[in-house]
């Protein structure tokens, strides 16, 4: 069977559209035709002569069938909006958009127009995640500690829509539970919004989620820890290791009988563009809808709103 390509357009060249480009251009089932940026300085890559180059996104509309819109948040509700409307697939980086409204906006868009709109939470193509996701049954508690050395292409969004949208995510994938209650502290350190937070987020069940995220600290570490009766696991997202703590039945030989699972090192937003280019072409469903990826800006948003 022979199948047919799909003509994608990337949105944004700055330093992660730059990789996403990388990634389309790495895959077989896509032809790149399309590379647009707000400054057109941003579009100068050495690119293929058959790859056109526009400031304006609208340029796009009757050559592609999908884009990635890797803008600052600000942008991408008029981009995704305009794109969608005209019946093209989206993949729209995290956070999804400013507001919740515009993000519902966009669901029902793309649900009306039977296309496919994917949001851009890399974590969740970590290969630690997807045995996590299939033994964890019933947390009670949840530990998570996201930091980050200062980088200040970021700074368009707090902290919490920065970094802490990732563990939201997850955290919300992990458990179904309804949230009851959240208690939310942070500080401004270095720029005009919150670079580091710390969010306790109670359940109806009375289970806790406990998250801490920085954007200024001296390494990089994405760490969350798990816990349900008689068992926890502890996973490092930076090292995709997976260790499990079960409650021993011999006492004599500890509390905990200890499991180690270290996976491959893999390509996340590779995977994730795999996963965005087989939903369009109706091979697969993206791993992070539009409905979930609301969902976590939805907490995202009441965060920020206490901060």
């Amino acid at each position: 069977m022979v199948m047919n390509k799909l003509n994608i357009a990337v949105i944004g060249t700055g330093y992660l559209g730059k990789y996403h480009l990388d990634k389309y251009l790495g895959n077989k089932n896509v032809r790149v035709k399309w590379v647009i940026d707000k400054d057109i300085k941003n579009t100068n890559l050495s690119l293929n002569k058959s790859i056109k180059v526009s400031t304006d996104f609208r340029d796009v509309v009757g050559d592609i069938d999908a884009a990635s819109i890797v803008t600052p948040t600000n942008t991408h509700y008029e981009i995704a909006r305009y794109l969608l409307d005209n019946g093209i697939h989206i993949l729209l980086e995290k956070p999804m958009t400013e507001t919740l409204l515009q993000a519902k906006k966009l669901n029902s868009l793309a649900q009306r127009k039977n296309v496919c709109l994917q949001i851009g939470h890399l974590e969740r193509f970590n290969p630690v995640m997807k045995n996590l996701t299939s033994i964890v049954k019933n947390p009670v508690f949840i530990e998570v500690h996201r930091l980050a050395k200062f980088n200040p292409r970021s700074n368009d969004v707090n902290v919490v829509f920065d970094l802490m949208i990732h563990d939201i995510d997850i955290i919300l994938s992990l458990t179904k539970k309804q949230i009851k209650k959240i208690h939310v502290y942070g500080k401004k350190i270095i720029t005009k919004t919150t670079d580091i937070a710390n969010v306790r987020i109670e359940f109806d069940d009375k289970s806790v989620a406990n998250l801490t995220s920085s954007r200024i600290s001296t390494k990089n570490e994405r760490k969350i820890r798990i816990f349900e009766k008689d068992k926890y696991y502890s996973v490092d997202f930076l090292k995709s290791e997976l260790t499990v703590f079960s409650k021993s039945k011999n006492r004599s030989k500890g509390l905990y009988n200890q499991k180690e699972y270290k996976y491959k090192k893999a390509d996340a937003l590779r995977d994730e563009i795999k996963n965005f280019v087989n939903s369009c072409l109706g091979i697969e469903k993206p791993l992070v809808d539009g409905v979930m990826g609301m969902k976590a800006l939805k907490v995202a948003d009441e965060i920020s709103r206490k901060l």
